[in-house]
């Protein structure tokens, strides 16, 4: 039993190495089927392999070289020097002469004003906030500060110039518009009406004859049928200094 075991490792050895020399076998054919012991090689018989002869190069042919064209060397030609240009003589000019003595440039004056008021007018809707129409104002120095006392002529449409209007008297006005020299002048109170007014202020002193000079010229108004220009208020500010402490 154990021998016949052995004959069969043996026969399996011997196959397994027959197959391993018959795959080398096909591998080197792979590689180059022009060994001797291939069985079938390809056409044409047994070809060497030989390193490839070089190329001939072909060697240019002699060409005899000529010898040199003679250019001839130019002849160097005088260039004439130009005479030299003859130099201006410089002319004196005569400097200006000083006017003796110099005459002074007036300094321009600022213009004066006709009147001691120069007046405008702000449109805006009335205080009340009912169908009114009407004019309201106050007067001013430079700085803003209030100048009651005057007087103030109001000259409504169909209505009798007044002036009783003085700057400052009702202290209502004072509080609603902000000044101590507050004035107001209703021209229709149930409406909101297109209205030209005319407005000027007078003197707080009379004259010796005892009446009153006007201090602004006449301001125009004009109001409108609506609410936001029911109100035309008058600002008159003071510009001659002489008058800052009357």
């Amino acid at each position: 039993m154990r021998k016949g075991a052995a004959i069969f490792n043996l026969l399996s050895v011997l196959l397994l190495g027959l197959t391993g020399l018959l795959v080398l076998v096909y591998l080197v054919i792979l590689i180059n089927p022009y060994v001797p012991f291939n069985p079938f090689p390809p056409s044409g018989g047994t070809a060497r392999m030989s390193r490839a002869s070089p190329t001939p190069t072909a060697t240019p042919p002699f060409t005899p070289a000529l010898p040199p064209t003679w250019t001839p060397t130019p002849t160097a030609t005088a260039t004439p020097i130009p005479p030299p240009t003859p130099t201006r003589t410089p002319t004196l000019t005569p400097s200006p002469t000083p006017t003796w003595p110099p005459t002074a440039t007036p300094t321009p004056r600022v213009t004066r004003a006709p009147y001691p008021f120069t007046c405008q007018v702000e449109y805006r809707a009335n205080v009340y906030g009912i169908p009114w129409s009407g004019v309201a104002g106050h007067l001013q120095d430079l700085d803003g500060n209030p100048l009651p006392g005057y007087h103030v002529a109001v000259n409504c449409p169909g209505i009798p110039e007044t002036f009783d209007h003085i700057a400052g008297a009702d202290i209502r006005y004072n509080l609603m518009y902000g000044s101590a020299a507050a004035w107001e002048r209703s021209c229709d109170p149930s409406a909101y009406r297109a209205l030209d007014i005319r407005v000027r202020v007078y003197d707080k002193y009379p004259s010796p004859d005892g009446t009153f000079r006007p201090v602004s010229d006449w301001v125009q108004v004009q109001l409108g049928d609506w609410a936001t220009r029911s109100l035309g208020y008058v600002i008159c500010t003071l510009n001659w200094e002489e008058w800052r402490n009357r």
